[in-house]
């Protein structure tokens, strides 16, 4: 009997547990966006690291300008690509590599930032999007 309260408990948990994360279908995997701005807000906590940017407006591109929500991964696959809990502070300029939402609202995927001082942060271990293959936009 309590093998089987064990057994259903697990099953449980693990099927919760695949309920809670969420996929990066909102956002459009075949636009790859660079946008350069200052650091507003850094929140390094599950389920996925957000980095708020404000980014200045462009008459070359309008689109891009405004606060945009940066998701990446979770602290703990940011933490093996480099990434510390202070990586972003407020006031901080950055450039960022990403995929826009699909419907058009001012967020994205971060495939990686760029720190002032030159430094390339990967969001996640498959490192398609690099500084060698990223688009101009």
């Amino acid at each position: 009997m309590k093998l089987r309260l064990f057994l259903g408990m697990g099953a449980l948990l693990a099927a919760s547990a695949t309920l809670a994360h969420h996929s990066f279908a909102m956002f459009d995997q075949k636009q790859v966006w660079t946008w350069e701005g200052t650091v507003v807000e850094y929140s390094w906590r599950q389920p996925h690291v957000h980095i708020i940017v404000q980014v200045p407006e462009s008459k070359t591109n309008p689109k891009l300008g405004g606060t945009w929500d940066f998701e990446s991964s979770g602290p703990n696959i940011g933490a093996r690509q480099g990434w510390t809990r202070t990586t972003f502070k407020p006031g901080d300029k950055i450039t960022v590599v990403g995929n826009p939402k699909l419907d058009g609202s001012r967020g994205a995927s971060l495939k990686y930032a760029k720190t002032e001082s030159g430094q390339i942060l990967y969001h996640d271990v498959e490192r398609k999007v690099t500084p060698e293959n990223t688009p101009a936009t």
